[in-house]
């Protein structure tokens, strides 16, 4: 599959996962829509730099995402998607829990930090029957090939997050080596590439794994 090939909800989120890439924070990318496919809101991920709060740590892209959601605006929270390149952590899944959205479309589970299963595990949560849906493998390692060549840069192969990503998706997780190892990501980044052509390389990486 191509970046042509996809969705166009799907297209904007890893064009946002890219420009967060490209700024040097994980490369997670999220967006709302409603029912006919348009996007309301997006966010991406600053969890390594950001510019809008003293503590980056917590500047995820579904919390700025929802954040950004004009609720005046768009008031219909139970009618509207929101599509994410990454399992959501305890605080973004709270905090879509909390803006009464009900449905979500996830690319990659998360075997770290993901905490989808707070929807049916709490009670509360529970309730408020919150649908979280996993896109195919294909989307997975692609999302796990970006992400894991970040994690790969900063903490290095024995870091318990790629180990985490390896083990779930260990294509992607080798997409992310060689992307890292060569230094394919970072020349893309210095080229200044577009989401298409970075994902479309990345493609053609997980076909050359998978074969």
């Amino acid at each position: 599959m191509r970046f042509r090939e996809l969705d166009k909800e799907w297209q904007r989120v890893f064009e946002l996962s890219w420009q967060s890439y490209c700024e040097g924070n994980l490369p997670i990318g999220a967006i709302i829509t409603d029912d006919d496919g348009n996007i309301l809101s997006v966010g991406r991920n600053h969890y390594i730099t950001t510019k809008r709060f003293p503590n980056c740590k917590v500047d995820h892209a579904e919390t700025e995402c929802i954040q950004q959601l004009d609720i005046q605006k768009f008031p219909d929270l139970k009618s509207y998607t929101l599509y994410t390149s990454m399992e959501p952590c305890p605080m973004c899944i709270g905090t879509i829990i909390m803006s009464n959205l009900k449905r979500v479309r996830v690319a990659a589970r998360d075997a770290w930090a993901g905490a989808s299963d707070i929807c049916i595990k709490n009670a509360y949560a529970n309730k408020k029957a919150v649908e979280v849906v996993f896109a195919d493998d294909f989307l997975a390692n692609m999302q796990i090939a970006w992400q894991g060549s970040v994690e790969l840069k900063r903490n290095g192969s024995d870091c318990e997050v790629y180990k985490s990503f390896m083990e779930m998706y260990p294509v992607g997780a080798s997409a992310a080596y060689k992307l890292y190892s060569e230094g394919i990501a970072d020349k893309f980044i210095d080229d200044r590439a577009t989401a298409e052509q970075m994902f479309d390389r990345t493609a053609e990486i997980l076909e050359e794994i998978h074969e």
